[in-house]
């Protein structure tokens, strides 16, 4: 599944998981490929590359589900369509989180 795939259904997400994304020519990109986990409590203790390391090689950490899903319904007035979201939380995960 593609990035922009995922949030299209952002209702539908399972807050307990965590994203991962891989990037497009070292960028993370509406086009990228993800993997969401739903990690154990021992494994929410890991840090983020051991998780990678061991789930998903190649993908990086991104986000956890239930704060994707808060801030896609936070912007949502601001942001009229599903790429100019997408492209923003980018943005935010790249140099705000």
């Amino acid at each position: 599944m593609k990035l922009i795939e995922f949030l299209q259904n952002t209702e539908k997400i399972d807050e307990e998981s965590v994203l991962y994304v891989k990037r497009i020519d070292g960028q993370f990109l509406s086009e990228s490929e993800i993997t969401i986990l739903n990690l154990t409590e021992e494994e929410l203790e890991w840090k983020t590359y051991e998780v990678t390391e061991k789930k998903c090689p190649g993908f990086e950490y991104f986000m956890e589900s239930f704060l994707i899903k808060e801030f896609m319904e936070d912007i949502s007035s601001q942001y009229p369509t599903i790429e100019k979201k997408c492209n923003r939380l980018i943005h935010y995960v790249e140099f705000d989180a």
